[in-house]
């Protein structure tokens, strides 16, 4: 890569994250997502709730267990349902082929377990990137009391509502499952898009615990996506810390 690429890919990474801020400032932020529960989305779809839990396991449609309880995302669900509609159980792009899932991960495990250049000096650029974008985001923070670095704070109660489950609920995923959160004197509080995150993660693990190919190749690129995150943010914070 000659040098005159590399400046011009920071310059292009260096306008992206100045648009992303100056969305914040102006919040214009994405529409948050709102849950279903299976037998909304049953009566939604017309689809049987048995087969909205087969589509759920077999098919890899995207959704969220809170403890025993199912809930989908409208837009998440909508191409699992749009080929589902129009293919039934059928595979003609061959998506849930399990020889060829196989083939993926064990690809996707060589390419993402390489050194390539192009990769490394992106990442870096990235890095170098969220060590300016941090000290904004940080200033936009002190603006709002509902926002944790430009993220969505819950009471529990509030969450409880977001995920259609209870109070009790959201208490028993922080204290025994380990949901990411934070605590005000005697008061919690759930990071919204941290606990969206984390719900999403488990789900996947406790499928691809159980064997299921398909969900083994969403956990690997969740896990090889968070230690990208860990890296660049862990180098990001130093430098913050260095510069103050």
């Amino acid at each position: 890569m000659n040098k005159s690429f590399e400046i011009l890919l920071k310059e292009v990474f260096h306008e992206e994250f100045s648009h992303f801020n100056d969305d914040l400032d102006k919040k214009v932020d994405s529409l948050p997502k709102k849950y279903l529960t299976i037998k909304e989305v049953s009566k939604m779809t017309g689809i049987g709730t048995y087969t909205l839990r087969q589509l759920t396991y077999a098919r890899a449609m995207p959704h969220r267990k809170i403890k025993a309880r199912i809930i989908f995302e409208e837009r998440e669900i909508k191409e699992t349902i749009s080929d589902y509609n129009k293919f039934g159980w059928t595979d003609p792009d061959k998506n849930w082929d399990v020889q060829l899932v196989q083939d993926e991960i064990m690809q996707f495990e060589r390419e993402k377990g390489g050194n390539k250049m192009i990769e490394d000096i992106l990442r870096e650029i990235i890095r170098e990137e969220l060590n300016n974008f941090s000290k904004d985001i940080k200033k936009h923070t002190n603006k709002e009391k509902t926002s944790y670095y430009g993220r969505t704070v819950l009471t529990i109660k509030e969450a409880a509502t977001h995920f259609r489950t209870s109070p009790s609920t959201i208490y028993s995923l922080i204290k025994e499952d380990g949901m990411p959160h934070f605590k005000i004197q005697s008061r919690f509080y759930i990071v919204l898009e941290e606990a969206e995150a984390y719900l999403w993660r488990e789900t996947a693990k406790s499928y691809a615990n159980e064997g299921n190919i398909y969900w083994q190749r969403i956990l690997q690129r969740l896990d090889w996506e968070e230690k990208e995150r860990e890296l660049a943010y862990a180098k990001a914070l130093k430098r913050l810390e260095e510069s103050y």
